[in-house]
């Protein structure tokens, strides 16, 4: 029997479902402005897992909604200079 992680269980569900429960039960932690390409990413909190998603700015559309449990994707958020 395959073991299924909390991750890869959220990244299975539907984009729909997956903004469903980000603003049901997320925690935003913080956004960044890419100032060289047209993109906003949002990092939240939700059920244990941190969760990126990735915003267009030209047209609001979400691109993508993927959590992750690496502390290190974390870090690069946090230390890049997006300018």
């Amino acid at each position: 029997m395959r073991k299924i992680t909390l991750e890869q269980e959220f990244n299975a569900r539907q984009l729909d479902i997956k903004y469903k429960d980000l603003w049901d039960r997320g925690i935003h932690l913080f956004t960044i402005n890419d100032q060289n390409r047209d993109f906003y990413y949002s990092i939240y909190y939700v059920d244990l897992l941190f969760v990126e998603v990735v915003y267009n700015k030209l047209n609001g559309d979400i691109l993508t909604i993927k959590s992750f449990t690496d502390k290190s994707k974390l870090m690069f958020y946090l230390r890049e200079d997006f300018s």
